[in-house]
This record gives C-alpha cells, structure tokens and sequence, in this order.
C-alpha cells in the first residue's frame, strides 16, 4: 500500500466527447518488482472514470476535466488504485469582458474558452490504495524447485522394505 505506480493515458479523453461516469483506460508505464520478481508489469490494464467533466461556454468559461483512477489489473487479480488526473481549458474571459465593454454588450456572449484534453500517452501518477497480496517464494524454495530429480537411492522401496517383485 502506498507503493507509486507510474501510468498513461491509452485514448484521447475531452470535455467535448466524455462525461462523468465513462470508464476510462490507462496502462502501467514501470515495472512494479518485489525483491527481484515483477508483480506488475509494464502495460498492465488500469481502469479509471470521469469524475467530472465540466463543458466550456459562453463569456469564456474554460472546461474542466477530472479523471478518478479504480484500480489495476496484475495477473494477481485487481488492485484499487489512489490518484486522478485533472486539466482545465484556457479561459476567454479577459477577452469576453474587453469585447463586451469595447463592441458590444452581447460580444463577449460569444466567446467560449477552451476544452480540457488529456492526449493519448499523458503521464498519471498513481499508488496502490490497499496492500497487493501476491505469491512470493524465497531464493531457497526456488533453487530447490530447480534442481533436476535424482534416482532413487532404494530402487522402488523405502529405506528397510524390500524393493517390489523382490521374493523378500
């Protein structure tokens, strides 16, 4: 728990084309290793929603965009996730309130601001929001898996019994 995960955006997100509640992807950009073994994997799927998506309008109010991370997928099953990512468009408000007061009251009505985008490939940083519980075996349980198998000393028997199809 507490560990940082560094992800990315997989898909354009905007004010223009999602709103709250979509699912949003993202992928794990560094490996996550525990004593030498990787428990999470570059490219792991994340999962996220727009927590909030706030259009831009009239008189240059900017849109804001907010992205809650859920959690990621490790071949140990889901991880919850803490972090989210937020942009806000450029406001048009200094132009709106100079246009209303320099050409005309209904001017500045129609001039927005910009929308919020977080591109393909934007930077996100993340940690984990619960311990991840995985399978871990020491050095020495690892060796002794390796060690190719030996004959048996006894033949088919166990030490003091005669061996099978022996007349003992």
């Amino acid at each position: 728990m507490g560990t940082p995960v560094m992800l990315r955006t997989r898909t354009d997100l905007s004010t223009k084309h999602n709103k709250p509640g979509d699912r949003v992807y993202l992928e794990v950009t560094e490996n996550i290793s525990f004593r030498g073994k990787t428990v999470i994997p570059i490219g792991a799927p994340v999962v996220g929603e727009v927590a909030r998506a706030q259009r831009n309008g009239h008189v240059g109010k900017k849109g804001k965009l907010e992205i809650r991370l859920l959690y990621v997928e490790t071949p140990n099953g889901p991880v919850r996730l803490a972090g989210s990512a937020y942009d806000e468009g450029k406001s048009g408000t200094a132009a709106s309130v100079a246009t209303m007061l320099l050409v005309s009251p209904l001017g500045g009505f129609f001039i927005h601001g910009t929308s919020a985008e977080l591109p393909a490939g934007t930077p996100v940083k993340a940690v984990l929001a619960e311990n991840h519980r995985f399978t871990w075996y020491p050095e020495t349980a690892r060796t002794l898996a390796a060690r190719p198998a030996q004959p048996d000393v006894y033949g088919n028997a166990a030490p003091g019994l005669p061996a099978l199809g022996s007349p003992d």
